[in-house]
């Protein structure tokens, strides 16, 4: 009979929890589920890292020693789990860098000597890296603002099939629109119009609405893209007084599809 794994028994008996074990460059790394729930990180039989979400996205070697790498956090959508990297040098002691204080999504790019995190810039937001280095840890990196695709017009509408509306943004169209449109409340629709929502094509046209975190019934806006007219038209509301906002403000002016998205925010 074939020996049964940790992972298998976890799998078959309630109450065994789960396990990753690594040995690498003379330590010992275990990576357990814990019984009230979450995971807990271990290097050389000390707890470095526990949360309700713990993942490692991989683990190898690094020059004088090796790395375990992965996201922590606490779960549920306020943000998204964070970074983190387990050093462990030769002959050293095991280092907890991270996990570092962010809510942002980040992809990570592993190289022979570093790794490296970085966000996609949305509107109203810079972009977001972070590099971590067996000498320095994890330290921020350079950030760049958010600008729309050049050249990208109108004929990129179809392309919005389930697009989030921020992605609508980057068409220099209607980035442009909005931007001398709204004037001075375009930071502010920026903020709304890239945080939690969706979007995505009702015919020819596109319709999207995102909001604030926690107060998505009352903080929020909302995009519509008229692909025969080749118009924007776009709408939101601020907390902090309740009004609602229309860019143009002359509901004259808007179609048959916009009003009906509006119906349903007044």
């Amino acid at each position: 009979m074939k020996p049964v794994t940790l992972t298998l028994l976890a799998a078959l008996l309630p109450g065994i929890a789960a396990a990753e074990d690594w040995q690498l460059a003379g330590h010992s790394v275990t990576l357990e589920d814990v019984a009230d729930g979450g995971s807990r990180l271990s290097a050389d039989g000390a707890v470095v890292l526990e949360d309700w979400l713990l993942l490692t996205d991989g683990a190898g070697p690094m020059p004088g020693g090796a790395a375990v790498w992965g996201v922590s956090g606490p779960g549920g959508n306020a943000c998204d789990a964070a970074p983190f990297v387990l050093w462990l040098p030769e002959g050293g002691a095991a280092r907890l860098d991270g996990p570092v204080d962010t809510c942002t999504t980040l992809e990570a790019q592993v190289g022979p000597d570093s790794i490296t995190w970085d966000s996609e810039p949305v509107p109203g937001e810079m972009s977001e890296s972070w590099i971590w280095t067996p000498a320095g840890g994890i330290v921020a990196g350079p950030s760049t603002p958010f600008a729309p695709d050049a050249g990208r017009g109108w004929e990129a509408l179809p392309e919005l099939a389930d697009a989030h509306p921020a992605d609508a943004l980057r068409l220099e169209p209607v980035y442009r629109a909005l931007e001398a449109g709204l004037g001075p409340d375009f930071p502010a629709y920026e903020e709304r119009i890239s945080g939690l929502g969706s979007g995505g094509l009702e015919g020819a046209d596109y319709a999207g609405r995102a909001c604030i975190k926690l107060v998505c019934e009352t903080d929020f806006a909302g995009l519509w893209l008229d692909a025969a007219r080749r118009e924007v038209f776009a709408w939101w509301r601020n907390d902090a007084d309740g009004a609602l906002r229309l860019f143009p403000a002359d509901r004259v002016l808007w179609p048959e599809g916009a009003l009906a998205k509006l119906a349903e925010e007044d």
